[in-house]
């Protein structure tokens, strides 16, 4: 049971007020989903439910946060951590011993627990959670899902009543996001656990939780059924981001076309079912493949190339691609696929083992980091690695300065990246200090806002809600037909099948596939976006089964 009653807190280092007199009670085993705008006081909620505020963050709190007949706000986080079990968007933050097995060891050893109690959880949670097999494999050596499945595996040996997940998919490609989002579920339905999760992608949740609840500036403004919230006003759920499915929906109804609004694909092929087969689909204009080919300049060329991690595996192997000025290029691919290896190569964090990477005709191998910068902008995974300066202001103005840009061009730059992120109300604060999603986007407007020529950006959509997500990739979308070239590396199929053009799918290290996005995405077991596998089964009623958005499948209508 969780019961918070007129709960007001400010952080000490911000002017506004994250959480507005919220009042919410969750019943013992319910499956809650928590989503909203970034910064609206997701995480800042979750954090009064196991004691982090206001033990661990400082700031001005009032009202009552009750969590199984214990009062979080005044009971030390170590207690509290019998009762509630955290997990952090990044499980870097939380995972702190060397290998899998100290991991899941570190709280039962801080509790004082006997070795024979220990071994018997220890040897319970690795098999709930499917990862003995991961036992003793170094926590480095781990790829994201698996991190993210440690994780919760630390928190749930020590048997809380319950489970926190502040957006545990984020960094997950689509494989191990529905694993983890089934292991919560099973944790629920079979153990009981009472689940809180924060989440932005709601489409690969909302078929699952029992109960929704939006936020938006510090306040609760919808707290019920999933479905009786995609039964409210379309139009106005159109901006929150509906799941695509229930998106297509309520765009049929704009076409007088009425038919109910599903929750998962299944309900889709139901609902939708009689209207793919009344339309003929004689007018409709099938998603053609990318044919441009008119890039004549080369940015970035990859020969042979090789890299290996000293005592390491080798993590890319004979990579050879060509990407062209102008062109939107995604990669994706499972975790430890060597994605984000091969980006840090393309702007001279790394160096090739064997091989050769060219940006603009110079070779990394003997151009400095410092000179390559002129030409490529790096969006790191982590925003963390971008933020060093005493406000966001400085921030977003770093790299102009270090480049030569006039004072002038500067100031116009820079007003155009608070407005464009949304950040002008943070514009003095110190980055650090920001939620994950309000970081992310001061970590993208300090790389934009220098204009390079090829853009990469590694998760830039991670902690964004849906809004900051159109408008990130529209302004994206704006670089790249003013002649920039844009490298995304997303496990954000949705996005990628949205605004990607072509993309690369890699795997072991290797180029698996490289082509447009409809020959890539479409029929993939894993990398298929919502809609493609909705429409699958009516091909045979003249559905183009290379249909990826809901914007393709409107124009048969």
């Amino acid at each position: 049971m969780i019961n918070i009653k007129d709960l007001t807190f400010k952080y000490s280092d911000d002017k506004n007020i994250s959480l507005n007199n919220v009042s919410l009670y969750i019943e013992d085993s319910e499956f809650v989903l928590i989503t909203g705008p970034s910064g609206c006081g997701k995480s800042t909620l979750c954090r009064c439910l196991n004691g982090l505020i206001p033990s661990f963050y400082g700031g001005e709190i009032y009202g009552s946060v009750n969590v199984q007949n214990t009062d979080s706000l005044h009971t030390p986080t170590k207690d509290m951590v019998k009762k509630v079990g955290m997990v952090f968007q990044d499980p870097e933050n939380q995972l702190v011993a060397t290998d899998v097995e100290r991991e899941i060891a570190f709280g039962l050893e801080n509790l004082g627990m006997s070795k024979n109690l220990m071994a018997k959880r220890i040897e319970e949670v690795l098999d709930t959670v499917g990862i003995d097999h991961l036992r003793y494999r170094q926590i480095s050596s781990l790829s994201g899902g698996e991190k993210q499945k440690t994780a919760i595996a630390s928190v749930l040996v020590l048997h809380p009543e319950v489970l926190v997940l502040d957006e545990p998919t984020s960094e997950l490609d689509p494989k191990g996001a529905e694993e983890v989002i089934q292991l919560v579920r099973r944790l629920n339905e079979e153990l009981g656990l009472t689940v809180v999760l924060v989440e932005h992608r709601i489409d690969r949740v909302l078929q699952a939780v029992d109960r929704l609840i939006i936020m938006d500036k510090g306040a609760i403004t919808y707290d019920g059924k999933p479905r009786d919230w995609i039964n409210a006003d379309g139009d106005k759920l159109l901006s929150i981001g509906m799941p695509p499915i229930s998106r297509l929906s309520v765009k049929l109804k704009q076409k007088n076309i009425d038919t109910k609004i599903p929750l998962t694909i299944k309900e889709g092929r139901q609902f939708f079912s009689p209207v793919f087969k009344k339309n003929s689909w004689k007018n409709s204009t099938k998603p053609r493949v990318n044919t441009n080919n008119n890039y004549d300049k080369c940015i970035v060329k990859t020969s042979k190339l090789w890299y290996k991690y000293q005592d390491g595996p080798t993590v890319l192997r004979d990579v050879n691609i060509n990407i062209f000025k102008g062109e939107f290029v995604a990669l994706i691919g499972r975790n430890a696929a060597g994605k984000t290896t091969f980006a840090k190569l393309l702007n001279g964090l790394l160096k090739p083992l064997k091989g050769k990477v060219e940006i603009n005709g110079l070779n990394t191998k003997s151009t400095t980091v410092e000179n390559l910068s002129k030409y490529v902008g790096y969006v790191f995974q982590d925003p963390n690695v971008h933020l060093f300066a005493d406000t966001v202001e400085e921030e977003i103005t770093f790299m102009m300065n270090n480049l030569g840009f006039s004072s002038n061009a500067i100031k116009k730059s820079l007003e155009i990246m608070l407005k464009q992120f949304n950040l002008d109300y943070c514009r003095h604060m110190y980055p650090r200090s920001l939620s994950t999603g309000e970081k992310q986007r001061v970590a993208l407007a300090s790389v934009l806002a220098a204009r390079p020529q090829l853009l990469i950006l590694d998760e830039p959509t991670r902690g964004l809600d849906y809004g900051l997500k159109k408008n990130l990739m529209n302004y994206i979308t704006r670089y790249q037909k003013n002649g920039g070239t844009v490298i995304l590396i997303s496990h954000d199929i949705e996005i990628i099948a949205e605004f990607g053009e072509r993309v690369i799918l890699m795997g072991e290290g290797k180029i698996v596939a490289d082509g447009d996005k409809h020959q890539i995405l479409a029929n993939s077991l894993h990398f298929s976006p919502q809609i493609n596998r909705l429409i699958q089964p009516f091909d045979k009623y003249g559905v183009p089964s290379d249909i990826l958005t809901v914007e393709e499948i409107m124009q048969g209508f």
